[in-house]
């Protein structure tokens, strides 16, 4: 056996290994869809953890840490709907355009990912479609149920980012992220503005227009109001903490949730 095809198994899904989707509230009449591009870092047997060490599946490299709970309760108290990717964008990232070098990174913040060396289209496809494709359908499907029964919806991503990041400190609480419709993201910063006392980074430490490939795809092209929240990772670190920060988006964003001009059709 050659060092990839350790990584490689044709059968790369088993028995006790986890969907690749998490649907919550499935069946939700709500016009708000929450989604979490990297709600796990869940990697299969077959793929012998990437070849990398569990303390790095638990780094940010791996997986977005808070975001699947801050999803999970919004979804929650918003009897909304929400789709949450459970694997590790190691294997690959729901949120980047499949042919991005950083799609399946050969390194990640200055760790190498074996499992990602020299792989081939082979490769590439069975990962899109075992673990890519299902996330982005399963988003797709939800939106296409919700605009036969209603107006809008609204669609709303969780993610969190590093205090630093290449030797540079990110001084920002939050980051609201948007691509060139800023209708969610204006009312989510001036809510935030007037109700505390945060650092709000806008469009950083990441611009939504040149990062957010999910929101762009999924609700872009369809006109849909829509957002991406980053919360900062040190912010996070237990339930209580988490559970502090659904307080502050449930009370910034509920209010305007079933708001006609946020639900109607825009396109840029």
């Amino acid at each position: 056996m050659d060092a990839m095809s350790a990584y490689l198994c044709p059968d790369v899904l088993a028995g006790d290994d986890l969907d690749p989707v998490s649907i919550l509230n499935p069946a939700s009449t709500r016009a708000v869809l929450l989604i979490a591009d990297h709600a796990g870092n869940a990697v299969p047997a077959a793929m012998n953890g990437l070849g990398i060490g569990e303390e790095d599946l638990l780094r940010h490299i791996a997986w977005d840490p808070g975001a699947a709970m801050v999803a999970t309760e919004l979804s929650r108290r918003w009897l909304a709907a929400a789709v949450l990717s459970r694997y590790s964008r190691l294997i690959v990232d729901p949120n980047r355009p499949l042919g991005d070098a950083s799609s399946m990174p050969h390194e990640s913040d200055n760790t190498v990912v074996p499992a990602n060396q020299d792989l081939m289209e082979e490769d590439r496809r069975r990962r899109a479609a075992l673990f890519y494709w299902p996330y982005h359908l399963a988003i797709s499907e939800q939106i296409a149920r919700l605009r036969r029964i209603g107006p809008g919806p609204l669609l709303v991503s969780i993610h969190s980012f590093t205090p630093d990041f290449g030797g540079e400190d990110r001084p920002w609480h939050i980051g609201v992220m948007s691509t060139a419709d800023r209708r969610l993201a204006d009312v989510l910063i001036s809510r935030l503005s007037k109700a505390t006392n945060l650092v709000i980074g806008d469009n950083q430490p990441y611009s939504g227009v040149e990062y957010g490939y999910t929101l762009k795809v999924q609700a872009g092209s369809q006109g849909l109001a829509s957002v991406q929240i980053e919360i900062r990772q040190d912010l996070l670190v237990d339930d209580g903490a988490v559970l502090g920060w659904v307080d502050v988006l449930d009370h910034s964003l509920s209010p305007f949730l079933d708001d006609p001009a946020l639900l109607e059709l825009e396109f840029h």
